[in-house]
């Protein structure tokens, strides 16, 4: 089998491996299915998967494969590396992958613990999350040594398993805080638990925005870079399915942020809804916010409440991020056949090749969708500078019918 042949078998596995890791929650699942994976597409000997610590000294072994320590408490003594300026050290401070196929004469070798198998060759790769290294995959001991096609699967297949890593944190943290919700449902009234729902609501949606998005589009942006190095046509294919299938997986994931639950059960009283999200802007993110009222409100506006809070409350979480803003004033107007809404900061606003691209662009999600939602009721939806700065978005929905 030639080189080329080999790493298009690579490629070809990596696809479908890729799509399993992503569908695990489970950390431990995660770090040993990905570890023999990578011991797999690498040929090698064995493996390891370090974590940082939070002070970033050091590297938490959480997963080792392919050899047996002969002294009993060997991982217990030595799950700790201390990050120093070696061939590990190379890694995680400077966030790029290494080969090293003469180990024992490496310049850049620092020693290992008593008891560690002989290493003859080595290839590391960072996890990032962005531009944010949390750990590293080291393999070893491929007979003939690595080449640089084997530094691209590594480093390819090391993205991936940090999203998928950081993702199965976020689960779990998920699911610990559904464990403490449902403990205070026990005890909070029922307009207790619908403020505590909404505002647990707006925060998972944040972060989903924040993180998640950004990171599945991180792995689209570092799939579109493979691609445009001229692969064979059917690996090329395959990796325009993973891309496919990140791209679609951010775009079910921002339907699921903007309805959040809402579009089906929205807030009895839209009004008081935005009022709570207003405080909450000032409490949390120490804006001046306001509301405005004009008209009066109708037993019809329940069927559109649901989407109007969810894009006023990403309108909100968009100002405290990005708009550098002091103050916020929202409007609401009640009219017989609609309901509109005006959501005005002093911030920096945006420039205008956003104001122009954002209705198809890949870049921003949130405007994008807050549009889709309310052009989704039938209504209108307008984002522009103020004549006197900052940013203004408009949109207004009809009422549905009412029986």
């Amino acid at each position: 089998m030639t080189t080329e042949q080999r790493f298009t078998k690579q490629l070809e596995s990596l696809y479908e491996i890729s799509v399993e890791i992503a569908s695990l929650h489970e950390l431990s699942v995660i770090h040993d299915r990905a570890l023999g994976y990578c011991l797999g597409l690498t040929d090698s000997q064995f493996g390891f998967i370090g974590i940082l610590g939070d002070d970033r000294r050091a590297l938490d072994v959480i997963a080792i494969k392919g050899f047996k320590p002969s002294e009993p408490d060997f991982y217990a003594q030595h799950r700790l590396i201390p990050v120093v300026r070696g061939i590990l050290g190379i890694i995680v401070t400077e966030g790029r992958s290494t080969i090293a196929n003469d180990v024992a004469h490496d310049p850049r070798r620092v020693g290992q613990p008593l008891g560690h198998p002989a290493t003859h060759t080595f290839m590391g790769a960072p996890l990032k999350l962005g531009t944010a290294v949390i750990g590293m995959i080291g393999v070893a001991n491929k007979a003939g040594g690595y080449l640089p096609d084997d530094d691209r699967i590594l480093s390819t297949f090391a993205n991936q398993v940090a999203v998928a890593i950081d993702n199965a944190g976020l689960y779990q943290r998920q699911r610990e805080i559904i464990g403490r919700l449902e403990q205070l449902n026990q005890r909070l009234s029922e307009a207790e638990k619908e403020q505590v729902r909404a505002e647990e609501r707006g925060r998972i949606a944040s972060t989903l925005h924040d993180d998640i998005e950004q990171r599945l589009f991180t792995i689209g942006l570092r799939l579109n870079a493979l691609l445009e190095n001229g692969l064979d046509p059917k690996v090329a294919e395959r990796l325009a399915g993973i891309r496919d299938i990140a791209q679609g997986t951010a775009d079910e994931m921002r339907q699921l942020i903007f309805a959040g639950g809402d579009r089906v059960h929205g807030p009895a009283d839209l009004t008081s809804s935005v009022r709570s999200l207003l405080r909450q802007a000032e409490r949390n993110d120490g804006l001046q916010a306001d509301l405005v009222v004009t008209g009066d409100s109708s037993p019809a506006v329940a069927g559109v409440a649901g989407v109007l809070h969810a894009v006023i409350r990403q309108a909100l979480v968009n100002v405290a991020k990005h708009a550098a803003a002091r103050t916020v004033l929202v409007s609401l107007r009640y009219e017989p056949d609609e309901v509109g809404a005006v959501i005005q900061d002093d911030g920096a606003g945006a420039p205008e090749f956003v104001l122009r691209s954002y209705q198809t662009s890949q870049l921003h999600y949130g405007l994008r969708h807050m549009r889709e939602q309310v052009l989704g009721l039938g209504g209108t939806f307008e984002v522009a500078n103020g004549d006197e700065g900052g940013l203004v978005l408009r949109m207004a929905v009809p009422l549905p019918p009412t029986t």
